[in-house]
């Protein structure tokens, strides 16, 4: 390699490292540089929105799902896990539910960020009845817990380089959707205040696995690594 093009490389995380070598070679899987990418997007200090399915994962103001501020000293990394696993489709690495995203910093352990994204109405997000069925379901919050805690259960089926991190959360971000136009409850304000001050009120900093801590954040609630 020349001296331009080592300069211009670009370092790899630990993390990204880990997603490179490890993972893959658990499951017998060779990572191939030629036709293996992982999709992610290096942000510095300061406010970044986010949101999946979209062809850039950093969004414009006002346009995504989980706002990450970055207060720390260095750059941040935000990783398309979901895009990651899928690279493993008919393997067993690519096997099960996955979160959307992982933050995390370029250099050092200072935190890891397991995000999970979400847009839907307020009365859905805790355990509801179907209004076709009348049948109990979970709702989006039980589901993303469990969706965090099976991709968290994805690296400890590997190894303990989790452990690494000094803080460790799982993040489940949501955006409501009760308030955009056209939507009936639009007619009515109190209505859609309702399920805001209601879901506000869910418990964050509840215990997870392996010593991660589950938060939530509603949508303009932003989340502050440092």
């Amino acid at each position: 390699m020349n001296t331009k093009a080592w300069r211009n490389r670009k370092m790899d995380s630990a993390l990204i490292d880990f997603l490179k070598k490890d993972y893959p070679s658990h499951f017998g899987v060779v990572w191939d540089e030629t036709t293996m990418s992982i999709r992610r997007e290096q942000r510095p200090r300061g406010k970044h929105e986010i949101r999946d399915q979209q062809p850039k994962i950093v969004q414009y103001s006002g346009k995504g799902v989980s706002i990450i501020n970055n207060n720390s000293l260095v750059d941040i990394e935000i990783i398309d896990f979901e895009h990651y696993i899928n690279l493993f489709h008919d393997t067993a690495a690519g096997m099960g539910r996955k979160c959307d995203f992982i933050i995390n910093p370029i250099a050092g352990y200072d935190f890891i960020v397991f995000n999970e994204l979400t847009e839907s109405q307020g009365q859905y997000i805790r355990p509801f009845n179907s209004p076709t069925t009348g049948d109990k379901k979970e709702g989006k919050l039980a589901y993303a817990k469990k969706q965090l805690e099976i991709s968290i259960e994805k690296f400890y089926s590997v190894s303990d380089f989790l452990d690494g991190y000094e803080k460790k959360i799982a993040l489940f971000s949501y955006r409501l959707t009760d308030g955009k136009p056209g939507h009936l409850m639009t007619k009515s304000m109190n209505a859609f205040r309702r399920p805001q001050k209601i879901l506000s009120n869910i418990r964050a900093h509840e215990p997870l696995i392996h010593g991660f801590v589950f938060e939530q954040r509603m949508y303009h609630e932003e989340y502050k690594v440092n």
